[in-house]
């Protein structure tokens, strides 16, 4: 775990609308950290490993729960 990337998790919900929008613009391995921040994961078993569902699935998540970006 990069030391960058620990203190993101530690700065809590707060992050979680800018890592779903650079998600948004350019997939990436946010997904622990999301799952650590927000408790929950909406990635199904036969979704993980896909970078660009996983992607979708946690934006729709996103919207579904209120964030904006």
């Amino acid at each position: 775990m990069h030391a960058a990337y620990q203190r993101i998790i530690g700065m809590g919900p707060a992050v979680v609308p800018l890592i779903l929008r650079d998600l948004e613009q350019k997939p990436d391995h946010w997904f622990w950290a999301l799952r650590a921040i927000t408790g929950d994961n909406p990635v199904k078993p036969e979704q993980r490993g896909r970078m660009k569902l996983m992607t979708q699935v946690w934006i729709q998540w996103g919207k579904e729960h209120g964030y904006e970006w």
